[in-house]
């Protein structure tokens, strides 16, 4: 079985070398944790929406599925896909929907009027409140950078995601590398046999204290 390495954070590459963005989320299956797509936070430079039409806030995450991954390292993911085949076929992973905010006492200033001021969305036209839809199926879950790993039995958090590791043949998720600490933090291999689910970025685990503290260090290979 041979394993690939997927950190959070580092440089994802285009095939002809430019710099892409940042590796950001992971998309998995509940249940099965089979790894299906990866995401790229651009930026907003790389993105071409202005500031003045409200791209300083909007989600710069692309989506691309795993095949598209050509080879990892723990400072940058490779990708299959040129630079103009990552813009013209990657697709953004949030929608952003506007919605205008209901007025309750139309011709009248009151309570509502403050609240559609509060919510305008630079760039846009009006008061606007706005919805986010992500671009994956209803059996999937995301793991985001730094996703928090919660243990149900005692409730309290034991670290954060740093990698995942996956089989290269099957795409399914071995073990995720979680951050253990604060000033003197380190990483260690949890085996995904431990998850129980992924909810709202949130991995909720089932281990006992022996396990916890037998967990390996993680070591890279490069």
């Amino acid at each position: 079985m041979q394993l690939e390495d997927l950190r959070t954070g580092v440089d994802v590459r285009s095939r002809d070398g430019h710099k892409l963005g940042t590796l950001s989320r992971f998309v998995v299956q509940q249940g099965t944790y089979r790894l299906t797509h990866v995401v790229i936070d651009t930026g907003i430079l790389r993105s071409g929406q202005p500031l003045w039409e409200g791209g300083w806030g909007l989600s710069h995450d692309r989506v691309v599925p795993l095949a598209a991954v050509d080879a990892a390292d723990s400072h940058a993911v490779r990708l299959t896909m040129s630079a103009d085949e990552f813009r013209d076929h990657s697709v953004d992973y949030i929608e952003e929907r506007f919605h205008p905010v209901r007025d309750l006492e139309p011709g009248r200033a009151g309570l509502s009027d403050v609240e559609r001021i509060a919510k305008s969305i630079p760039g846009e036209p009006g008061p606007m409140f706005i919805t986010e839809v992500k671009a994956k199926a209803p059996d999937e879950v995301e793991i985001r950078a730094d996703s928090p790993v919660w243990r149900l039995k005692p409730h309290q958090k034991v670290g954060e995601v740093e990698r995942v590791l996956f089989d290269e043949d099957t795409g399914k998720v071995v073990d995720l590398v979680i951050r253990r600490g604060f000033l003197f933090s380190k990483e260690v291999v949890l085996p995904v046999r431990y998850i129980v689910e992924v909810v709202a970025d949130i991995v909720r685990i089932d281990i006992d204290d022996e396990s916890l503290r037998s967990l390996a260090e993680y070591q890279p290979e490069d």
